[in-house]
């Protein structure tokens, strides 16, 4: 059986169920679905990748094991081999450092980076929410982290000659 683009979406679906965002949103809707449909252009491994990007650093801690996602298991219910790297280069790591862990991986996997890149653009439109509510909190997220990592994973996809110079967002 061939693990498809519905399958994806119905795993994240369940893996993050009661998950919700900083604005107390249900995760799946505010974060996964929005990426996963921009990177639909890219094609089905992009929009896989796309919504499965947060199942192994979300679910690690879950108290039951049933509910707890690795890449072990992910290639075990058949996802194919490249959203399981990408999903892989875009796990942090714990007690990870932000820049020259997370991204700096994720810049060097061309899957993850334009994963990567379309979360950072949905993090910058949600910025403008936050700010709303918490103007300092948003300026310090746009500043401290989704501008300069934009810069890193922008700059290695200008000189990734082989997959680089997409149309990004």
């Amino acid at each position: 059986m061939v693990f498809t683009v519905h399958d994806a979406h119905l795993l994240a679906l369940d893996a993050h169920d009661g998950q919700v965002d900083e604005l107390g949103r249900d995760h799946y809707l505010a974060r996964l679905r929005p990426v996963a449909e921009a990177l639909r252009r890219f094609g089905p491994v992009a929009e896989m990748a796309g919504v499965l990007r947060d199942i192994v650093e979300d679910t690690r801690d879950h108290p039951d094991p049933e509910r707890r996602y690795d890449v072990d298991r992910l290639r075990l219910l058949g996802v194919p081999e490249d959203v399981v790297a990408a999903i892989d280069a875009l796990t942090r790591r714990p007690g990870e450092p932000y820049m020259s862990g997370l991204i700096r991986r994720a810049a060097a996997d061309p899957l993850a980076r334009l994963v990567q890149l379309a979360e950072n653009s949905h993090d910058l439109a949600a910025s403008a929410a936050l700010a709303g509510h918490d103007p300092a909190k948003a300026r310090s997220l746009r500043e401290g982290h989704i501008r300069p990592a934009r810069r890193m994973l922008l700059a290695a996809e200008a000189g990734d000659r082989a997959h680089g110079c997409r149309i990004l967002f």
